[in-house]
């Protein structure tokens, strides 16, 4: 039985496939559509990469539509992801699959409307379509059943003591919110059920690579995952410092709370502001609040949230809409 109508915004990396992996392998959850946005790639690559996840579990009639194109110069860094954004291990959608007509941002019109309060929105990627279509009616959010924002660093109060357990994200800022920062803002100042899962609590889900790798002899989606992971978990490995191989997956960490919102342990409520520090942007929840208020996750329940994606690895998904 469908509980859950979920649309998803995405710049489909390497994360953000596990992310919707996990989404389909929830029976009670249907991904009505996916909208692809810049970021980890292109949003033509982003779209085309989302076609290609989703082919794996033979999910094959979502509607992919692209998004808008990044508002500057690309960044100035390769992504971790690869240029492709899952690990240029070749990956590409089956023979005759492509996008679907209309864009990312009519796309989230077209869910608000068909299905008004019935739809959750997952956000894993910079906020341009997602600020388009606020920018167009202000009050568009508050017609989805929930909106989860992959963004942030959580709640301001709490800056020093990120700084002193998570000290590589202050550096960098909150990459979603780098990528468009202006956009960012404007989701920032909306109404409605808005939920920020930052990085404040997805960097503290390490994933083991030896776990997948041994996951991946015998699972279809583990294999998949662990290909396009291979690149992606020696930058986590480095950036953390970790004294044995990991992987990171901050989206399905954010996919886990819009699943399952049980597994939050802790959040506040909070206005999000976007600060910039050296040149990098990132989303703190403020209080006290002078305008919408919206909620911050500050912690998790990671057990339940590495046994869904153990789950998801180890399944044989294959669904059709």
């Amino acid at each position: 039985m469908v509980v859950r109508y979920v649309l998803v915004d995405t710049d489909t990396g390497v994360d953000d496939a596990l992310a919707l992996l996990t989404i389909a392998h929830d029976p009670c959850a249907e991904i009505v559509g996916v909208g692809s946005v810049f970021g980890n790639c292109t949003e033509t690559q982003a779209a085309s990469n989302a076609l290609t996840v989703l082919s794996v579990v033979g999910l094959r009639d979502v509607p992919v539509c692209i998004g808008l194109p990044r508002p500057g110069p690309p960044p100035a860094t390769p992504s971790a992801h690869g240029v492709d954004g899952l690990g240029d291990r070749g990956h590409r959608p089956p023979p005759g699959i492509g996008p679907a007509s209309g864009s990312a941002v009519e796309q989230l019109f077209h869910a608000a409307e068909d299905r008004p309060g019935s739809v959750d929105l997952l956000c894993l990627g910079p906020l341009a379509n997602i600020a388009a279509a606020v920018t167009r009616d202000p009050q568009i959010l508050t017609r989805f059943r929930s909106v989860t924002i992959m963004g942030g660093i959580g709640s301001a109060s709490r800056r020093s003591a990120e700084a002193a357990l998570q000290p590589q994200f202050l550096g960098k800022g909150d990459t979603n919110t780098n990528h468009d920062p202006a956009a960012a803002a404007t989701v920032a100042a909306a109404p409605g059920p808005i939920t920020w899962v930052g990085t404040n609590v997805t960097g503290r889900l390490r994933l083991t690579w030896a776990d997948l790798v041994a996951r991946s002899a015998s699972g279809k989606v583990a294999a998949f995952v662990r290909d396009i992971t291979e690149d992606y978990h020696r930058y986590c490995t480095s950036t953390y410092r970790a004294e044995h191989p990991i992987y990171t997956s901050h989206d399905s960490v954010a996919a886990a709370v819009m699943l399952d919102p049980t597994v939050v342990l802790s959040a506040t409520d909070a206005q999000p502001r976007v600060h910039r520090v050296d040149g990098r942007s990132s989303v703190w929840g403020v209080t006290p609040a002078r305008g919408p208020v919206h909620r911050f996750v500050t912690d998790v329940d990671y057990r339940s949230i590495r046994d869904r994606i153990a789950a998801t690895l180890d399944a044989d998904i294959s669904r059709s809409d």
